[in-house]
């Protein structure tokens, strides 16, 4: 929240990098970027976002931002309720926003783990990079630009990367994005692919060599291998990698599903578009994977429905629009195939992609005079910026109409070029009557040499952090810190304050509440302040005070938090269960 709309960017970005931090803890799932910004800025009722994100606490703020200082606020409320877990207000100067965003990432960290249950938490949730707050800011709106999948904003937050790069050379996202917009351009087929491959490896080798263990150089030294060498093993690997040091990382997750389906392992990718789509249900290019995905398994009402989100939440998707038509023409819809290409908006690309859409239309009539014209039209474009996706949508177009041999022939001159679109051919229900000629399996050898056949992972179960001497030791410390020094009155008590009380970690004892007293930190405190709150409460010396001033007394710090878990263990409220105690 800002006056200054530029300064939109740095909140976005402070937001995005929450969100990033928190989807580091195994075990938590968190909303990424894309679905949760979909509500910013809107008067929503919170049962509404739980129900469309499929979450039980979302997390509520706002930044802003003047001169050097920043005021960051952050609440955890319950989806079910709109009750407030936990509120908290921070104003510092912007000397360096990384500690900054660290500092609320394990706060909010150790809040949703004291009322939910255990996971560990690391020491450090936040990558400080050694750039100025300018640097960052300018970052963050380059990020943004490139996210909107068009050339225009790609080039100009290639520019404004480069910009930060001659002063930070050793800044490693940089380098990752710039990469990552050089993707975009190819992938939309905005500029040639050989060129725009050639210009982002340079700046990803770059970033390898500065930030192994960023998870965001993995992701994309994963995509890089599928799209650039076809290393089916080396993208699988690094993909694992990135998702070993951010497991809530849906971007790693759906490239890990287009590596994994393009090699026909339809299963295990299915679990990986999945888990992408729970963690962003609202992000264009996972609705569109979930399109693929139903098309490529012969669903027809989900790659209908998906692709229709897709293009609900961002029109400009130009890449999506043909393989939509794919799966159209697999249905025999040609004329829905010209309807949906009519739709797409004026942009750079979109005179092209209707032209191939049509062409493919009048394909699937087997109106041959017609296709002939168009196909006359479409040959040119194969010497332009355009002529990786002509040639591959003129595969699809020449089976259709049985011409196997001139299929065939430019799948030769794609895997010539190693064109990255050349991947889809395998599993492609369009492309099956293919699948028996010698030629063609021929191809998928040299197209799959390096293909990964990986097995799904088995799960690993989670090994016991305390032994039973060590477990008995800390349970005899806690209840007597409950019940001798009754430290549950405190109402700034923790999980980490109360873990320096005995001398343990927080992660073991977050685990320790959890294994042996079935119960998260907050349920475990609270319960024993409700019942020293109902020890006091029916006393007469007390009946001048209030019932939330002898909930505070208990220990209680919030009205919400006393009543809410008040009915939820007793079931009737605080003041029914006073009433008829005194009697």
């Amino acid at each position: 929240m800002s006056n200054d709309v530029d300064n939109e960017f740095f909140s976005d970005g402070v937001t995005e990098e929450i969100i990033n931090a928190l989807s580091n803890i195994k075990a938590l799932k968190v909303i990424a970027r894309t679905s949760s910004f979909a509500f910013k800025g809107k008067q929503v009722d919170v049962r509404e976002v739980g129900k469309e994100l499929n979450v039980s606490t979302i997390l509520e703020g706002s930044v802003r931002k003047a001169n050097n200082r920043v005021r960051i606020s952050a609440q955890l409320i319950d989806t079910s309720d709109g009750a407030h877990y936990w509120s908290k207000n921070f104003d510092r100067e912007l000397n360096d926003i990384f500690k900054l965003q660290d500092e609320i990432s394990l706060l909010i960290a150790d809040k949703i783990r004291e009322n939910f249950g255990h996971f560990n938490v690391g020491d450090s949730l936040v990558t400080h990079h050694k750039i100025s707050t300018e640097a960052y800011h300018d970052y963050l709106k380059a990020k943004k630009l490139v996210s909107r999948f068009n050339k225009s904003d790609a080039v100009e937050g290639i520019s404004i990367l480069k910009n930060i790069l001659e002063q930070y050379p050793t800044f490693a996202l940089a380098h990752v994005h710039i990469h990552y917009a050089y993707n975009i351009l190819a992938a939309a087929g905005l500029m040639p692919v050989k060129e725009a491959f050639e210009i982002g490896e340079d700046y990803l080798n770059s970033a390898h060599k500065l930030k192994v263990d960023l998870p965001e150089v993995h992701h994309s030294l994963g995509w890089d291998a599928l799209n650039k060498k076809w290393d089916f093993k080396a993208a699988a690997c690094h993909l694992k990698k990135a998702l070993e040091l951010k497991p809530g990382y849906s971007d790693a997750h759906q490239k890990l599903f287009i590596t994994l389906i393009l090699e026909g392992n339809l299963e295990e990718a299915n679990t990986h578009i999945n888990t992408a789509y729970s963690l962003d249900p609202l992000n264009d290019l996972n609705n569109y994977f979930m399109g693929y995905n139903a098309y490529i398994n012969k669903d027809v009402k989900g790659a209908k429905r998906h692709f229709k989100r897709c293009f609900e939440i961002n029109n400009k998707f130009i890449v999506g629009y043909g393989i939509y038509a794919l799966s159209l023409a697999y249905q025999n819809q040609p004329k829905h195939i010209i309807e949906v290409a009519k739709s797409i908006p004026e942009i750079n690309g979109s005179k092209t992609e209707q032209l191939i859409m049509t062409t493919l239309a009048y394909a699937v009539m087997q109106d041959k005079v017609k296709v002939e014209v168009y196909i006359s039209k479409l040959q040119p474009l194969l010497n332009t910026d355009s002529r990786e996706r002509v040639r591959f949508f003129l595969i699809y177009i020449y089976t259709i109409l049985k011409q196997y041999d001139n299929a065939l022939d430019l799948i030769d001159e794609g895997v010539t070029h190693k064109e990255p679109l050349m991947t889809l051919v395998k599993v492609d229900p369009l492309l099956e009557p293919l699948h028996n000629l010698e030629r063609f399996n021929k191809q998928l050898d040299v197209i799959f040499a390096l293909s990964n056949e990986s097995k799904p992972q088995t799960k690993t179960i989670e090994k016991q952090l305390l032994s039973k001497a060590q477990i008995a030791h800390y349970k005899t410390a806690i209840l007597d810190l409950m019940d001798n020094e009754e430290c549950f009155l405190d109402t700034t008590l923790s999980l980490r304050t109360l873990a320096d009380k005995i001398n343990i970690h927080p992660n073991h004892l977050s685990w320790l509440l959890n294994a042996s007293f079935k119960k998260n930190f907050n349920d475990f405190i609270n319960t024993y302040r409700l019942e020293y709150f109902k020890t006091i409460a029916v006393k007469p010396e007390f009946k001048h005070i209030t019932i939330l001033g002898l909930a505070y007394d208990s220990g209680f710090n919030s009205k919400s938090v006393f009543n809410t878990f008040f009915k939820k263990t007793e079931g009737i409220t605080p003041s029914k269960w006073v009433q008829q105690h005194s009697k």
